[in-house]
């Protein structure tokens, strides 16, 4: 697999197409009686890609994710661990490195969400329920690299361009995250906040701290971090769920 030239990974994205899973604790129930397992299987891969001096490069990456969500709770005194959702995605990009501070991104994507066959019994579903989270959007991100700060912040807007599409179209995304490139092994962590216009443009938070451990032969390490999401649920077509959650995650790249 050709590797990428560009840096444009957003870890803390909850639906970046990446590696990742993490244990947590809905903090809108006992803490201990239901934790909510998010996991993402996510690739990419550079299709063609120019290195056109040391600092400027472009290429047009592919990309896929498969977003499966479940909770871990005590039923009738048996421990159940039930599929709730799953969302697929697939993605092209045109990055554009400028230099080694500006980098801008513009994405095409598919999403699609399916609730899971442990969620449809349970709760007796036999019929067709609205999914607004069955879409194409096209989206533009910026990115800028604090070499001082060891970090890097990121702002991004997007626009649904399915003419037929449920859902409002536009959505935005600033943040920021840090991992020292120089170390084998640093701190890492940084925030993301979202905003739909589909959810009234309510502030959705994601937040962690951890290590980074770093190889030589990824440009992303692989990150253990102590996360915090509050804000609407970021997957399945129940989005106009609120949930906060506090829990443990891993993620990395392939």
């Amino acid at each position: 697999m050709a590797q990428r030239l560009t840096q444009t990974n957003i870890f803390l994205d909850p639906v970046e197409m990446q590696m990742s899973g993490s244990i947590n604790g809905l903090l809108s129930e006992d803490f201990l009686e239901q934790q909510y397992l998010p996991f993402t299987v996510g690739v990419d891969q550079s299709i063609f890609s120019k290195q056109v001096s040391e600092t400027k490069a472009w290429e047009i990456v592919g990309e896929m994710g498969v977003f499966t969500q479940f909770d871990w709770k005590e039923v009738e005194g048996i421990q159940q661990r039930n599929l709730i959702n799953v969302d697929y995605k697939i993605a092209f990009s045109f990055v554009k490195q400028i230099d080694k501070i500006h980098t801008y991104r513009v994405r095409f994507f598919h999403v699609s969400s399916h609730l899971g066959d442990d969620f449809i019994i349970r709760n007796s579903i036999n019929s067709y329920t609205e999914n607004r989270v069955n879409y194409e959007q096209l989206e533009l991100t910026y990115i800028r690299q604090l070499p001082q700060l060891k970090s890097k912040v990121f702002a991004g807007v997007g626009g649904v361009i399915r003419p037929d599409a449920l859902r409002k179209p536009f959505s935005y995304i600033v943040g920021m995250d840090r991992a020292n490139q120089d170390k084998k092994h640093s701190l890492t962590g940084g925030f993301v906040i979202k905003g739909f216009q589909e959810t009234d443009f309510n502030l959705n938070l994601k937040a962690g701290v951890g290590m980074a451990y770093r190889s030589d032969s990824k440009k992303e390490p692989i990150r253990i971090i102590l996360e915090y999401c509050t804000g609407h649920l970021p997957y399945s077509q129940f989005e106009q769920q609120k949930i906060e959650w506090l829990g443990l995650g891993l993620y990395f790249n392939i």
